[in-house]
Formats: structure tokens, C-alpha cells, sequence
């Protein structure tokens, strides 16, 4: 018979899952095959007599990236159409490809289809572990069918990465630890092919540690998997060891425009303060990546310079590998000036590209650069002292702050990282430094 076909929504918060639909709502929920398929052919199964519509699941686990099918039909044959509407969190779920709340999608049942499946596809549309629920609303000039009830919804995304996806260990070195990001439990972790030499992946959690001793190894791709038996991610990222790396990175305190500190002058005085900063690695000494227009520091004195002698004090050198000091993601080599050639803001000429931000954070981070906008690539944005704060001797407050000192950006890979936009800040507002080890 066909009520052996479902399952009653009680029977459902046994099996299925303990967020159960609230006992008060008018709605009584059943189970068809569909999201979840449950076989009921072997187990002859009672309907309550107050079940009205037939779902597949009262509890849905919503996987971020893949969509499911959603089913409803109804207990009985009603004696007026009867229309099935749906009503969601639009920042967190769509129906169909729609995020509008209540759906534009309306499931229409008459006598002749009432116990056919009609279906909707759900997608998560948040990429956190989170919960909600969708709203099930019958309308019909039969009383029975003028009811509701709620489904609960699960938020889950699989999803495994680390910081970066190309990273450069030096040889006899410990190598910075790499904590992938995973959203999803997981039992077990491989890599493919085997890492090098004295790094190791654990197999519970895919952190790869250790001190690389196989000596220089060209980028060579690594596949590494976490898995729970049934979800799984692969996250592919590049390994090269070299004998010698150089390391950057974003100071954790911030400073107004005055950088002198106990220095005779700004770039100086930042200098100073990179080799202060709890972020500096362990070894090493560090200058801070600015620009001035009294001549102290200067990456080019022309747009996109090619002549080394342009440089004045400048932080990066030709044939230097660049790297994150958090995690050793690659950033850059510079070009023979120790720059990265930029066109309408992009560093399109390989291999002189960014490949990684100057920071592995989700919060973007300002830092004194002193340069120009573009169009006037790696030049000193010198149009009056304020772009740079007086070569970073002046904490004064800019009038207006768009004429202050120039910025970067510590998420972006474009020439945005050197110089955010076109306009500064004020002088005396605080801002990070970028440090570069010599």
C-alpha cells in the first residue's frame, strides 16, 4: 500500500536527527524518497492520521558547492488546489538559484498530482558551519491544507586549504609549520607524492612540519587529501627548496608618520622598528620598504625602471627569493632593478608576478609606502612632502587626509600592495610597516 511508503515525522526524529520540527506546528511531516533516501520496502510503517505532507528529510544537511533535490507531495488527495511555498535565511541558502525569501518558487498539487514528487534544489550559499531552517507553507480553499511547519538546515562546507598554494622552505632549516584551514571532521590525511626529505604531513590533521634536507628541489606539486571515509578535499600546493630564502613581513604594531624614533631620519628610524617588531622572525635583519623624495630610499627615479643605479638603499635585490615569513609562501623575485614591471596595475610579466599577499589574514592591513599611483609605477610620490610625511618625519594631521602619506595593501597582489589607490592618508593616523630581510 502506498502509506507504506512513508515514514511519520516522529519515526523521522528517531532515525533522521534530533532537531526535530517543533511539536506545536500544524504541519506533521512524512518521509518519500528524494534528499535522503531511506528504503522503507522491507518494514511495513503506519502513517499518523494527522500527516498531511510528505517531505524527504525534516533534517537537511546542506554540503557548500553542491546542491541537493528536495521533495514534497501530499498525504491525501485535497478537493482544491493546493500551492506550496518556502520561506528561508537569504544569506545563508537558495531555492532554485534564488536567494529571495519567501521563494518565488510555488509548488502548485491538484487531485490528479497530489501524490506525485515535486522537487526544489537547495544550495548553501554560506561557506561557515551553520544552521537554519526552511519554512514549509500549504495555502488552499481545502481546510486541511492550510498549514505549515519548518525543516531544519545544517550548513557544512568541505573544504581543506593552506595559506598559500606555492611555498619555498630553505635546505637545513626548520620550515615554518602549515595548518591547513578544514571545515569538515575529518579521519585521515595523504599527500602524493612523497614530501621531500625531512618534512612530514599528520595523517589526523594535514599540518606539514619538519626541516627539509634533500638540498635544492625545483616547485614540485603536492596533492593533499583530508577525508572522513565519505567527504573529502584536495588542496594542491607547490613545495621548492632553495639554499637561501628572504623573508617579509607585516610588523604588528602600527606607527603614525613620524618613523625616526631615536633615528636621524624616517627610513632609518623604521628600519629600527621592523628589527624591534614581535613579528620578526628569530634571524635576520630587516629594512622597512619605503620610499623618499629627499633621496634616503628609492626604488626608481622613472616608471618601471630598469637600471639598478636608480636604486638608492632600496630592500629588494635581483635573484632573491621573497618570502612570507609566517608560512614561506612564495611572493615574488624582482626583476634586475628589484622591482615587479606593472601595466594599468597589473605585475603581468612573468616570471615577475606576486603570487601571494604580504599577509596571510582575512583583514586587510594599511602600511607606509610612500609611493606613486599609477602610472608612475615604483617612483616616490613626491607632488608636496605630505605623501610621504616630510621623507617619515612628520606625524602632523594632513589637511585633508587624502594629501597624507601614501599606503599599501597587505591582501592584494597587484601594484595596490605598493600603493592603494589615489589618494593617502593623514600623517598622523597609524599604519603598519612591511620589512624585507637584507
Amino acid at each position: 500500500m502506498r502509506w507504506n511508503l512513508f515514514i511519520t515525522f516522529l519515526s523521522l526524529g528517531y532515525y533522521l536527527s534530533c532537531n526535530q520540527v517543533n511539536p506545536r506546528d500544524e504541519l506533521l511531516f512524512t518521509l518519500i524518497s528524494g534528499l535522503n533516501p531511506i528504503s522503507t520496502t522491507s518494514t511495513s510503517v503506519t502513517v499518523s492520521s494527522s500527516a498531511k505532507i510528505n517531505v524527504s528529510s525534516t533534517s537537511v544537511l546542506l554540503k557548500y558547492g553542491s546542491s541537493q533535490n528536495f521533495g514534497v507531495s501530499l498525504v491525501r488527495q485535497p478537493t482544491a488546489n493546493v500551492n506550496i511555498s518556502f520561506a528561508f535565511s537569504n544569506t545563508k541558502m537558495t531555492i532554485n538559484g534564488s536567494a529571495t525569501s519567501p521563494s518565488p518558487t510555488v509548488l502548485t498539487f491538484t487531485s490528479a498530482n497530489y501524490n506525485v514528487v515535486q522537487t526544489i534544489s537547495l544550495n548553501s550559499i554560506t561557506q561557515a558551519l551553520d544552521s537554519s531552517s526552511l519554512t514549509i507553507t500549504a495555502t488552499s480553499a481545502d481546510p486541511f491544507y492550510n498549514t505549515s511547519g519548518a525543516v531544519s538546515i545544517s550548513h557544512q562546507n568541505i573544504y581543506m586549504a593552506y595559506t598559500g598554494n606555492s611555498f619555498i622552505f630553505q635546505d637545513g632549516v626548520t620550515a615554518p609549520t602549515l595548518t591547513p584551514s578544514i571545515t569538515f571532521v575529518i579521519t585521515n590525511c595523504t599527500v602524493t607524492p612523497t614530501l621531500p626529505t625531512g618534512l612530514n604531513l599528520n595523517a589526523s590533521n594535514c599540518v606539514i612540519s619538519g626541516t627539509p634536507t634533500s638540498g635544492t628541489q625545483p616547485p614540485t606539486s603536492y596533492a593533499v587529501t583530508a577525508t572522513n571515509g565519505t567527504d573529502s578535499d584536495t588542496h594542491n600546493i607547490s613545495i621548492q627548496i632553495e639554499p637561501t630564502v628572504y623573508k617579509v613581513f607585516v610588523t604588528a604594531a602600527t606607527f603614525n608618520g613620524d618613523l625616526r624614533g631615536a633615528a636621524a631620519d624616517g627610513p632609518a628610524g623604521a628600519d629600527l622598528k621592523c628589527n624591534a617588531d614581535t613579528n620578526k622572525p628569530s634571524t635576520g635583519t630587516y629594512k622597512a620598504m619605503l620610499t623618499t623624495d629627499g633621496g634616503d630610499r628609492v626604488a626608481c627615479t622613472t616608471t618601471n625602471c630598469t637600471n639598478i643605479a636608480e636604486n638608492v638603499d632600496w630592500v629588494f635585490k635581483e635573484n632573491r627569493f621573497y618570502v612570507r615569513s609566517s608560512d614561506s609562501a612564495f611572493l615574488f623575485e624582482p626583476n634586475s632593478a628589484g622591482i615587479l614591471p606593472a601595466s594599468a596595475g597589473i605585475f603581468s610579466t612573468n616570471p615577475y608576478t606576486m603570487s601571494q599577499s604580504f599577509d596571510s589574514g582575512t583583514v586587510n592591513k594599511t602600511f607606509w609606502t610612500g609611493f606613486a599611483a599609477p602610472s608612475y609605477y615604483w617612483q616616490v610620490a613626491n607632488n608636496q612632502p605630505s605623501f610621504n610625511c616630510s621623507n617619515w618625519t612628520s606625524s602632523a594631521v594632513t589637511t585633508p587626509a587624502t594629501d597624507g602619506g601614501r599606503v599599501g595593501n597587505s591582501n592584494a597582489t597587484d601594484y595596490t600592495a605598493f600603493r592603494n589607490g589615489t589618494n593617502g592618508v593623514s600623517c598622523s593616523s597609524l599604519n603598519h610597516l612591511v620589512c624585507v630581510e637584507q
